[in-house]
């Protein structure tokens, strides 16, 4: 698929979620069964050890793509500053987390100031972007981090990825491409990150990995 293909299933995958009719049903369908619950249950269990100490420290956090917002009430805290990002103000607008910021953002352009957060989160978003601009999407996040950032990356070395692409072949659609697990590092160094960690969810069965990384920069702050 050329880069113009990509870049029009993007701009059609953006479309889809400012759709309010997308929004109005887009927990039920995605977050609500206990198996989805489990999921961000174990999401979080892997930042919180990733991030140890640095979890509590962080003053200053941004979830980016928030979506309605699942993550944030476990990131909400007394003396906190949280911001809810994301290019869907439809997604804005459902969030219930009455401390966060809501501001509409896009990733490869974020009206942040260099250096603006303890913490930055993206979950279940990288793999979504078309390869041409994951790097982009990654120097941003860089850029706005001063400190940590966690990124869910999905890998190509898992039952799980085998068999979507399979099926995709079957049925002839398209599937985003996954990350090879020998390139993560470079993808990250690449994009002026140093990876601390990584934390791998069923090896050999699921695709996910929590990947833990800060800017090469903060070494000197």
């Amino acid at each position: 698929m050329s880069a113009e293909d990509d870049s029009r299933r993007w701009q059609k995958k953006q479309a889809h979620y400012q759709d309010p009719q997308v929004v109005a049903s887009y927990d039920a369908a995605r977050f609500e069964s206990l198996r989805s619950r489990g999921d961000t249950a174990r999401m979080l269990a892997a930042a919180r050890r990733l991030l140890g100490p640095q979890w509590e420290r962080a003053r200053t956090v941004l979830d980016l793509p928030c979506g309605t917002g699942r993550f944030l009430p476990a990131l909400a805290g007394e003396g906190r500053t949280l911001v809810a990002g994301d290019l869907s103000q439809p997604m804005l607008l459902a969030g219930t987390e009455p401390t966060a910021r809501r501001i509409r953002a896009d990733a490869t352009r974020l009206p942040f100031a260099d250096a603006s957060f303890d913490l930055v989160l993206c979950m279940r978003f990288l793999f979504h972007v078309p390869p041409v601009l994951q790097s982009e999407v990654l120097r941003e996040l860089c850029r706005v981090t001063r400190g940590a950032l966690l990124v869910d990356v999905r890998h190509s070395w898992a039952f799980s990825a085998q068999s979507r692409r399979l099926r995709g072949a079957l049925l002839q659609r398209r599937v985003s491409p996954r990350t090879s697990p020998l390139s993560i590092d470079a993808q990250f160094r690449a994009a002026g990150l140093e990876v601390l960690g990584k934390h791998w969810f069923a090896p050999g069965f699921s695709e996910k990995v929590l990947v833990l990384s800060r800017p090469v920069r903060s070494r000197t702050d």
